[in-house]
């Protein structure tokens, strides 16, 4: 099958570049020495088949082969128009020198749709900016050899990963600080342990850019402290486009091992959540306990993508689609200790780690614009499956002298996400503008069949452990939650002369959001009363009916035994969170240098959560509840020296709240860790926000900037360790204030650009290489004066929060004959930071700072073709949690992710 794809590949590849050619050619102004003239008018006279120049005054057009002319314009400029032939499987390269018209123009009005995919593009849009904001493009990405959104904020400066969580930390702050939209409306988690979603979710096929603002304003939602991470998507940019790509490569510690996966699930990783078994007497799960075994797996990814512009009269219609799959394999081997208070280890076992991860993703929207006005509708679907099979064997706090423990778990996550917008925007009039947009989210994951057995090796043999049933478990759970969101701004411009470009206008909106969220889990616990010798690579042996036939265990679920009529419902909790917002802001600028923006929002927030689970009920207990009425001043200002060095000054006030999850007093039981629980007591946190920055554009496409920011936040919300039956986490108000203050730097800066000679070529080429780099400094300290965690120090640094952090790439862009090279270096590092708060004796668990090394290439092929090499985590560091003892630093957990390699080819037709 994959054989026949990619010959089928290779087929309409040649067959597309028979039929066709191309025109491609450099734009330039000759009233300014010959500067590259962006976003003008490319169009082939008398067709439908058009382009607009880039950010360096380059296009291109394929177009069947042919004699044409080639109509340029742009706005206070003179028309060109050139005769040009086009051949099969050729380019034919224009050089279009443009000058401005000899009178002004009157009576013309262009409207010219820019594109957030292009470096430089945002670079100047964040010149423009009213206030500070940070973004990557799909053009970046490509560079840098980014495969998700995840992977792209962590390329801004202050943005940071901690191994073993899943989203990022922004200046130190982590998940619960931030918040995540897509198109600007909302987005819901697809896991009840995070607030938002895993940013891994979006492709780098997908998108168009991401904005990082870490700066508040009015029309941003207020329950963030770290950042608004906003994701744009792509559409169709041109009149048409056809795209496909394919690229397959491997993890270098997976290739030559025998890779064990998870019984029951299938290589597209769609899942059935149902439970499979409703009589505790009968033994009817549908999944074996023996793993699958394969070997030499490869990853593997496929998209395409295309869309064309019908035009409408005047008006036009944008129809774009896409879907892509993707899959890898990843099998990693490394230590986990545990100690106590003292240091003491007690628990020491060696570990192997197979892990799948596979996703489909489908994007379909329709952009109708006429005039300055457009409609368009979002419809996309994403689907992530993630399945880890793991085996430990070592000491666990052992009872006599040779006893060790086996542990087998197997873990599937299993998420669809269903995403639908309705984004306009109205020109009202030369000072009214509308935007109205709404969305229905729909998230249905589940974690079927998590599966975790314990064996205890003493006396020469392994038994079923038989210290609890939880040791030998089946779990099995669901989350439904509904999204709604609902937004309105309208804009009214107060400059009443034409010739007034200053910025000066006010927004008045309005947002809704209604999220309702379901969650529910079934325990199967298995309970042996006496040691059953076993084979532990044959398990099956033991857990069928007979066995349980026999007595050698009991099946019973988190409620109890099979004479528990409620033994079948499930624990759960029903989450309700609405918020109704209002607010304005106002812009002006006094004079060409200063400009201020002062904004208010208000927000009615309102949470809910109704709870039956295995530690209390709400009809006896109580509702948790969050009621608040809340105020957010915001506050910019904007001075510029001249045109190319600016000041920032940024003020306001946010909140954070707890997670459903947070206030549900649900014990999610994890064998082998820690518990986690609720709290409903928690409160929301308040927090201070203050950015002074300072930004110099030294030439096109360059930046130097430098930004100061500070936070004071509080009642801060935590996750702690608490004593309890067991070792347990819950979330708690754990101090009066934190504060966080730090500097952060970024530079992008071309280091060397020569231009190529033609040689004959006809076409203008240069080798350039660019230096990108940013660097960030964090001091963070949290108080620690709840008196139920038992904290062991009186204050720390927040988790996650690295002192310091770096980023740097170097890209080398040159050409071998008509062959576009391009090579990037990307280098990550972060210093030591705090994984987790030490409690009850015990010292802060930390996360040793290790670097990362990629290497990312690419090669024009032909006109449309390309090929590119990645190449990740070339160093290979050792991920390591340590933590003090009596005799010093216990290395508490120790690995290594392995290096990735891939081979992708892209062709555009």
């Amino acid at each position: 099958m994959k054989k026949f794809i990619f010959a089928l590949f290779i087929l309409l590849t040649s067959l597309a570049t028979a039929q066709s050619g191309k025109v491609a050619g450099l734009i330039t102004d000759t009233d300014f020495d010959d500067d590259p003239v962006a976003f003008a008018s490319v169009q082939l006279k008398g067709t439908t088949l058009g382009a607009q120049s880039d950010m360096d005054g380059k296009f291109s057009i394929t177009a069947p082969a042919g004699s044409y002319t080639l109509i340029v314009t742009f706005v206070g400029m003179q028309t060109v128009e050139i005769p040009i032939t086009i051949t099969e499987g050729n380019t034919t390269n224009v050089k279009v020198p443009m000058s401005a018209e000899a009178a002004t123009l009157t009576a013309v009005e262009i409207v010219v749709t820019k594109s957030r995919e292009s470096e430089e593009a945002l670079i100047q849009e964040k010149k423009n900016a009213v206030t500070i904001k940070q973004s990557i493009g799909a053009e970046e990405l490509s560079k840098k050899g980014v495969s998700d959104a995840e992977g792209a904020v962590t390329k801004v400066s202050g943005v940071s990963k901690q191994a073993g969580v899943k989203n990022v930390f922004v200046r130190g702050l982590g998940d619960r600080y931030n918040s995540t939209s897509l198109n600007g409306l909302p987005l819901p988690s697809d896991d009840p342990e995070y607030k938002n979603i895993s940013l891994d979710y979006f492709s780098s096929d997908l998108i168009e850019s991401v904005d990082v603002n870490k700066v508040f304003q009015s029309e941003l939602n207020g329950d963030n402290a770290g950042a608004n991470i906003n994701v744009d998507l792509k559409g169709l940019t041109g009149r048409e486009e056809l795209g496909v790509s394919f690229s397959t490569g491997a993890n270098m510690q997976t290739l030559g091992s025998e890779f064990k996966g998870i019984a029951g699930e299938g290589y597209f990783g769609f899942s059935d959540a149902e439970l499979p078994v409703n009589n505790l007497n009968v033994y009817s799960f549908d999944n074996q306990l023996a793993p699958s075994s394969e070997n030499n797996l490869v990853n593997l990814g496929l998209s395409i993508n295309g869309g064309k512009r019908i035009d409408i009269g005047e008006n036009y219609l944008n129809i774009y689609g896409l879907l892509t799959f993707d899959n890898g394999y990843r099998f990693i081997d490394g230590n986990v200790k545990n100690t106590n208070s003292a240091g003491s280890v007690f628990l020491d076992q060696d570990f192997d780690k197979y892990e799948y991860e596979t996703s489909q993703i489908g994007q379909f929207n329709l952009d109708y614009r006429f005039g300055k006005n457009n409609i368009e509708l979002l419809t996309m679907y994403i689907h992530k499956n993630t399945q880890s099979f793991q085996e430990y064997e070592g000491i666990d706090n052992p009872e006599q002298d040779g006893d060790s423990v086996f542990v087998r778990r197997q873990q599937t996550n299993d998420n669809n996400l269903y995403v639908t917008q309705l984004l306009t925007h109205f020109q009202l009039n030369d000072q009214l503008e509308l935007d109205l947009k709404g969305s229905f989210n729909a998230l249905r994951g589940s974690e079927p069949d998590r599966r975790n057995f314990e064996y205890l090796f003493r006396d020469g043999f392994y038994s079923p452990n038989i210290d609890s049933g939880g040791n030998n478990q089946r779990f099995f759970s669901k989350i439904q939650e509904n999204d709604w969101n609902a937004n309105a701004s309208l804009k009214y411009n107060l400059n009443k002369s034409e010739e007034d470009e200053r910025p000066h206008y006010f927004t008045v909106g309005g947002d809704i959001r209604w999220t309702h969220h379901i969650f529910q889990a079934t325990i199967f616990n298995h309970t042996f009363d006496t040691r059953i010798a076993v084979d532990i690579n044959d398990t099956d042996a033991i857990y069928n009916q007979p066995s349980l036939i026999a007595g050698n265990f009991r099946l019973e679920t988190g409620r109890g035994s099979a004479i528990n009529p409620q033994a079948f419902n499930p624990f759960y909790y029903i989450g309700d969170k609405t918020i109704f917002a209002g607010q304005g802001n106002y812009v002006k600028a006094f004079s060409d240098k200063f400009l201020l923006t002062a904004g208010m929002r208000f927000e009615k927030f309102n949470m809910e959560v109704e709870y039956d689970t295995n530690i209390a009920r709400s009809a006896t207990d109580g509702i948790s509840r969050i009621d608040e009425n809340l105020f957010l001043p915001s506050l910019g200002l904007k001075y510029s020296l001249n045109e190319d060095n600016i000041f920032r000054l940024g003020a306001s006030r946010t909140y954070v709240s707890p997670q459903f999850k947070e206030i549900a007093p649900f014990r999610n039981n994890i064998p082998g860790g820690l518990n986690t629980q609720g709290n409903p007591d928690l409160q929301l946190s308040d927090v201070t926000n203050l950015d002074l920055a300072y930004e110099f554009y030294p030439s096109r496409g360059e930046l130097i900037s430098i930004t100061g920011f500070y936070k004071n936040i509080q009642n801060p919300i935590a996750r702690t360790e608490i004593p309890s039956g067991g070792n347990t986490l819950t979330y708690l108000n754990v101090g009066d204030k934190a504060t966080v203050l730090g500097a952060e730097l970024e530079l992008r800066k071309d280091i060397f650009t020569r231009e190529l000679s033609e040689a004959g070529l006809e076409m203008s080429r240069e080798t350039k290489v660019a230096l990108g780099f940013n660097a960030s400094y964090i001091y963070s300290n949290q108080e620690l004066n709840d008196p139920l965690a038992q904290f062991t120090e009186t204050t720390t640094q927040l988790q996650g929060a690295a002192p310091v952090l770096l980023n740097l790439d170097v890209n080398y862009n040159t050409f071998i004959n008509k062959s576009n090279l391009n090579t990037a270096i990307v280098l990550n590092y972060f210093t030591e930071r705090v994984f987790s708060v030490g409690t009850r004796g015990f010292e802060n668990i930390k996360e040793i700072g290790v670097p990362t090394l990629d290497l990312v290439s690419s090669i024009t092929m032909g006109e449309n073709g390309k090929l590119s090499l990645k190449a990740r985590n070339l160093l290979n560091p050792e991920y390591r949690l340590e933590r003090d003892g009596i005799d010093g630093n216990v290395v508490l957990s120790n690995y290594k992710r392995g290096v990735d390699i891939s081979l992708g080819y892209s062709y555009k037709f």
